[in-house]
């Protein structure tokens, strides 16, 4: 596939360097549109950030590396701009960041000098570069990240609890003292070059806010977690430093509280850019931000309402429906609709699937789009509307089929257990009984033969133990409970895979249950079917 903006950025270069001798490799991508790519010519190396301008703002970084650099930060110097573009040649740092630097060997002098660079960045003027206030409703619009990403439905308990806290939070940023603030302070974003020069990158969202945000930011690392001692000798440090004039007990609680504030926000955002622009590799960070939010929310009473909040993700079901089918039985009523929404009883087919799911109490649901994706996606939105969370796992390239499609949504769908529906299924199945046996990977629910399958998929034996074939043949129904390693040796690949091979290895190994049920079910796979479903 062509990369219309790396294109248009090689021809910029070209014009540049008044030739083409140079090679560009990419360099790193970041939470944001935001690319940059290594330039190399002549023994030289160059970073050049792609900011596409229907999305960035190139001009704040602009003003505020020239603040920084006039300050005596260590921020990259812009060498060519391309503001219609957005486009930026900038100084080129190296790879040294400070957490790989970290992980290979730890150097609590590697942090001092973070620190004293912080607070030499602190102690910078802020009029003159026209930055905004981190004002309580910044603060408080991050932190509703929480609820609108991270958090599944909550009561009204809940939520009235959460905007008290928020409150607290809010107000104990406030009432710090006001610097300059990076707001995104952290291993990441700073560069050890020679000498234990510290680079600085990525502070194109500064803004004058608490002293103690950019600390935290680079003590409670979203990405590397100092231990308890270092943690404690460098906030020690700090507070020397700077020779604050209020009680250590009194900036430790701010700390504490503006960490909590960041950390809140930082859930919601990593939820974000996972369900949102499949930037799934952060979810691997959530446990240890997590991990702190509970840490302060055990430590201050105030804070206990939120203990129980935070562990609700940990103890939700989510489930997937299969929707990315085109539905060619169906045509032509699926010529110009996406099947799922076809109605049955005056209600789209995928709601059925909704509504039983919310109805056994499972609320985080993920849903997979192909064909006529934009029409599911408008039709659903959120699920707000339905009472309900909504995910989209995108196969808008081609549908990837049962096991594919669930191999690609698996990291919006957790480490635990998830349960599975095909959306064109009717059932009066109780989906709050769907568990997951010791000992297997997946449990399937199966009915007897229908006209369509009189052969059917599988057979059971001592009640719950599926066979590929016995003395009795039931079919699957399309709900069933599965655990992600049924899927582990195939992760990392995004290709058509069908689920029945995965089945048929899982119960090669005795790790396949299933039950017989003998309610309603319906399968509408065909206008005849939809028909009878119609007038049943």
């Amino acid at each position: 596939m062509t990369d219309q903006r790396l294109d248009l950025l090689t021809d910029w270069l070209e014009i540049f360097f008044d030739d083409e001798n140079f090679v560009i490799t990419t360099a790193s991508d970041d939470a944001s549109f935001r690319r940059y790519f290594r330039i190399e010519r002549d023994n030289t190396s160059f970073i050049a950030m792609d900011a596409p301008p229907e999305k960035e703002n190139c001009e704040p970084f602009i003003r505020i590396a020239k603040h920084l650099i006039a300050g005596g930060i260590h921020a990259p110097k812009i060498l060519d701009i391309h503001p219609k573009q957005g486009f930026l040649l900038l100084e080129d740092f190296g790879n040294q960041t400070f957490l790989n630097v970290q992980k290979k060997s730890f150097d609590i002098q590697h942090y001092k000098i973070a620190i004293d660079t912080l607070i030499k960045m602190q102690s910078l003027e802020t009029k003159s570069v026209n930055l905004p206030d981190y004002n309580a409703a910044l603060l408080t619009t991050e932190m509703q990240l929480l609820i609108d990403w991270y958090l599944p439905q909550l009561s009204d308990e809940q939520h009235s609890q959460l905007q008290a806290i928020f409150t607290l939070l809010s107000d104990n940023a406030l009432s710090a003292t006001q610097v300059f603030v990076h707001r995104d302070y952290h291993s990441r974003n700073l560069m050890l070059r020679a000498n234990d020069e510290l680079g600085v990158l990525d502070f194109q969202d500064a803004v004058i806010g608490a002293n103690t945000y950019d600390l935290v930011s680079l003590l409670k690392d979203a990405y590397f977690e100092l231990n308890p001692v270092n943690l404690q000798t460098l906030l020690n440090y700090y507070y020397d430093q700077t020779g604050i004039d209020i009680p250590f007990t009194e900036f430790e609680r701010q700390f504490d509280l503006m960490g909590l504030q960041r950390h809140l926000k930082v859930l919601g955002i990593f939820k974000r850019l996972s369900i949102r622009d499949s930037k799934h590799q952060y979810l691997h960070n959530i446990p240890l931000v997590a991990k702190y939010a509970l840490d302060i929310a055990n430590k201050y009473p105030e804070l206990s309402a939120l203990i129980d909040i935070l562990t609700l993700p940990d103890n939700q079901k989510h489930a997937m429906i299969l929707a990315a089918g085109r539905g060619e039985r169906m045509m032509p009523l699926t010529k110009d609709t996406p099947k799922p929404l076809i109605k049955v009883k005056g209600i789209a087919l995928i709601e059925h699937s909704i509504n039983a799911l919310k109805k056994s109490g499972i609320t985080n649901i993920v849903v997979n789009t192909s064909y006529l994706a934009e029409q599911l996606i408008s039709h659903l939105g959120d699920g707000s509307r339905l009472g309900i969370r909504i995910s989209y796992s995108d196969e808008s390239t081609g549908a990837l089929e049962t096991a594919g499609g669930i191999i690609k949504a698996l990291p919006l769908l957790g480490n635990k257990p998830f349960v599975v529906i095909n959306s064109d299924v009717l059932c009066d199945y109780d989906l709050s009984k769907l568990t997951l046996p010791i000992g297997s990977l997946a449990h399937l629910v199966l009915i007897d033969n229908p006209a369509h399958n009189p052969n059917g998929d599988f057979s059971l034996v001592n009640d719950h133990q599926v066979i590929t074939a016995g003395n009795k043949s039931y079919t699957f129904s399309g709900i069933g409970i599965y655990h992600p390693d049924l899927f582990k040796s195939h992760l990392g690949t995004e290709q058509k895979i069908p689920l029945y091979p995965i089945l048929k290895e899982a119960i090669t190994n005795s790790q396949l249950s299933g039950e017989y049920y003998q309610g309603y079910w319906q399968d509408i796979g065909t206008p005849e079917r939809l028909e009878l479903a119609n007038n049943s």
